[in-house]
């Protein structure tokens, strides 16, 4: 696990400029560089797996053709040595050099075969040529971007910024997603010239002016795979016991110690369970949240659920304190981001991370992608709803949304009900589906940024890359399968796996997530739907395996959040925050949003005619961005 950067260019002035310090959080082992006329690469080693020099990056083949930086880990690739020429000797006994030699083999094909979290660049010398390639699932980060004679890269954003002509103006399209979803979904990031390469994709970029670049996608999501209805239930079960038992055992892999989060939850619990039956005997570390938040915002303390399961399993359970004045430490989560993200979980993730390092545990399973595998989420169970809603005509639900919408939003059973009225005379269920990741409308969205003659602040439909996702799924795919699709291509990559990786590197930790092993990913696109939503009860198949190692009490415990009491603060300790970063003459000089849009979005929410603390708290974290990356704004 590391962090990687590189420049492709013809001028060695651009090239001096690469300065990969800003992500040396993601390597504190070690760190190394490469340099020709054209192409300037840099490295900064987490050692995992190999802690010897002989596993030093860059890396290069023996002929000295190809030259690897690699970030992440390939849980299959000793299998992988066993399908490469026996001829091969080899220098070390790390997953690098296994995914070198297998690049040199295979080519972008080898891509496919590695079972593991990555991303990573090849530099063909003799071809003149630069491969970039991400993870199936995007559980790694890599950012790229067009210079004005050149093409840069890096594990997180913060790395390109200061570099000679990058375009580091805002993007609108993504400051509305920041806004209407919280997240980014897709390519775009809080810059225009900057983009993500997507999961499951490579890029070939040539390293000679004028730089042309192509990008293949290497792995689609196989939803299109017919369910098989007939089987019954214990083989379902059975099934998904020995290859969610499989994935830990890959995921285990490491020359250093491995911890995990354990939250009480399902997920994180049933991985526990996974581990332990692994390594009977041995002493397991498990890390948990004290929650110092109370019962509130659906925010219930896990603490006493976690020491159930580790009283169980007999792990050796470390409560992370976590302090309401974490609130200040909103700059820095942002920082650590690269993108303004309106969510406390990273802050969580961080504590923990954190605690973790200290305590000499490196490396962490997380139960991150459970609930987008098995249908987990509150808007899957709505989903159910839906589709009878669907039968009554447009105009009935019309009326029974505005009855809805009148219910009070003091608790959170409420505000779910009235966030689930919004948009109920949608035009179809695709429609719904897309919807589910508002937190405010997009007409809503417009109308925060300020009057300027670029039509494309007002033009965005951050809706567009949903439905064009959604497009290129079979019709006959159900409901709840094209909503678990758009979880995996976008929810999971661009919220939860960004924040994940981000916190745990910013401690030097590595954070595995063995739901999404692909064996795993391609068997629960198969399962039918009765088998992961039964009536109301989220995630079936996954708590029948369960049953085999858990009491029911949190098997079948109510789905709590992960994060931190938002509504509390923006209503309280963030308000002078609000003062500063909404302050009338600030915005005009910013001249990206309009002050009394902001406002009169603000005052709707501290009177309660509206719960809109989530896109106040997103404006927030976008001032922090604007203000940390790009000064000038």
């Amino acid at each position: 696990m590391c962090g990687i950067a590189g420049i492709v260019s013809e001028d060695p002035m651009v090239l001096d400029r690469l300065d990969g310090t800003l992500i040396r959080h993601r390597g504190p082992d070690d760190e190394g560089t490469y340099r020709d006329g054209r192409i300037h690469l840099q490295h900064f080693r987490l050692a995992i797996q190999d802690l010897s020099v002989n596993a030093h990056q860059p890396m290069c083949s023996a002929d000295g053709r190809y030259v690897l930086i690699f970030n992440g880990e390939i849980y299959n690739h000793r299998d992988i040595r066993t399908c490469l020429p026996d001829t091969l000797v080899y220098r070390s006994t790390s997953d690098t050099e296994t995914v070198l030699q297998a690049v040199i083999h295979w080519g972008t094909s080898a891509f496919a075969r590695f079972n593991g979290i990555f991303a990573l660049a090849v530099y063909d010398r003799l071809e003149r040529k630069l491969v970039l390639a991400r993870d199936h699932f995007g559980i790694k980060p890599l950012y790229w971007a067009r210079l004005a004679g050149g093409i840069a890269f890096a594990s997180e954003l913060k790395a390109l910024m200061g570099l000679p002509g990058l375009d580091t103006s805002p993007d609108p399209g993504a400051l509305s997603a920041y806004i209407q979803c919280l997240w980014s979904p897709g390519e775009r990031t809080p810059v225009r010239s900057v983009r993500k390469l997507s999961p499951g994709t490579w890029m070939e970029i040539k390293c000679e002016h004028p730089f042309v670049s192509i990008s293949e996608k290497y792995y689609q999501l196989p939803f299109a795979i017919a369910d098989d209805r007939r089987r019954s239930l214990e083989s379902w079960v059975e099934e998904l016991d020995e290859r969610l038992y499989a994935s830990v055992g890959r995921q285990l892999l490491s020359d250093v110690p491995v911890g995990l989060f354990v939250s009480g939850g399902l997920d994180s619990s049933l991985l526990a369970a996974m581990v332990r039956r692994h390594r009977p005997g041995l002493s397991i570390r498990g890390y948990t949240v004290a929650n110092a938040f109370g019962q509130n915002e659906g925010f219930a303390d896990d603490l006493p659920f976690a020491q159930r399961v580790a009283k169980r399993l007999d792990i050796d359970l470390v409560p992370v304190s976590v302090q309401p004045s974490m609130m200040e430490d909103l700059d820095d989560m942002v920082w650590s981001l690269d993108e303004p993200q309106a969510d406390l979980a990273p802050l969580l993730v961080s504590a923990i991370a954190e605690q973790s390092r200290r305590g000499g545990i490196p490396v962490l399973l997380s139960g991150t992608g459970g609930d987008d595998l098995f249908s987990g989420y509150r808007r899957h169970q709505a989903m159910a709803f839906d589709q009878l809603i669907a039968r009554i005509p447009r105009p009935a639900r019309r009326l029974l949304g505005t009855l809805m919408k009148v219910l009070p939003e003091g608790s959170p059973t409420f505000r779910r009900w009235s966030r689930y009225s919004s948009g109920i005379d949608f035009q179809s269920l695709d429609h719904r589906i897309v919807g589910y990741y508002d937190w405010l409308s997009g007409e809503e969205t417009r109308r925060l940024f300020a009057a300027t003659d670029d039509p494309e602040w007002k033009s965005q439909d951050v809706h567009e890359g949903f439905k064009q996702a959604l497009s290129e799924l079979p019709p006959s795919l159900s409901p709840l399968s094209r909503q678990l699709y758009l979880e995996l291509r976008f929810f999971l990559p661009d919220h939860n796996l960004n924040y994940t990786d981000k916190m745990g590197m910013k401690h030097g930790v590595e954070i595995r997530v063995p739901y999404l092993d692909p064996d795993l990913v391609g068997f629960s696109c198969r399962i039918p739907d009765a088998m992961k939503m039964k009536g109301l009860t989220t995630k079936y198949l996954l708590r029948k395996v369960a049953e085999r190692y858990l009491s029911k009490d949190v098997i079948y415990r109510s789905k709590t959040g992960f994060g931190g009491p938002v509504r509390q603060w923006v209503k309280g300790g963030l308000q002078q925050s609000m003062l500063r970063e909404f302050d009338p003459i600030h915005l005009k000089r910013q001249g990206i949003f309009d002050s009394k849009a902001v406002w009169d979005l603000v005052n709707k929410n501290a009177t309660g005619q509206r719960d809109v603390a989530y896109p106040i708290f997103a404006l927030l974290a976008i001032q922090s961005w604007l203000r940390q990356f790009t000064p000038q704004t």
